[in-house]
């Protein structure tokens, strides 16, 4: 994502020991470490659900499918109609 080479993160850490000093440096660095671990912890958990989200409806979807086909097999009128504007040309067999 950032493209930082070796003398960059050097040339910035020769800095913040200028301006910090030695005395405030580590906090920083504890600090920083810990908004980076909290951060990747939330994106973490955000993938999680959005990983559970697609799979809560690619089983929806392909419950709703079983049941048009079971009703298109239980030969029920009503829901056969229905099932059969709601399938695709292709997926509906022809008697």
């Amino acid at each position: 994502m950032f493209d930082f080479g070796f003398m960059e993160i050097l040339l910035v850490c020769v800095v913040a020991l200028v301006v910090l000093g030695p005395e405030k440096l580590p906090r920083l660095v504890r600090t920083l470490g810990q908004w980076v671990g909290r951060g990747r912890a939330m994106m973490k958990q955000m993938q999680q659900q959005l990983e559970n989200e697609a799979r809560n409806l690619d089983m929806k979807e392909r419950r709703e499918k079983i049941q048009r086909e079971l009703a298109l097999l239980q030969g029920d009128p009503v829901e056969k109609k229905a099932a059969q504007k709601s399938l695709p040309l292709k997926d509906v067999e022809s008697p």
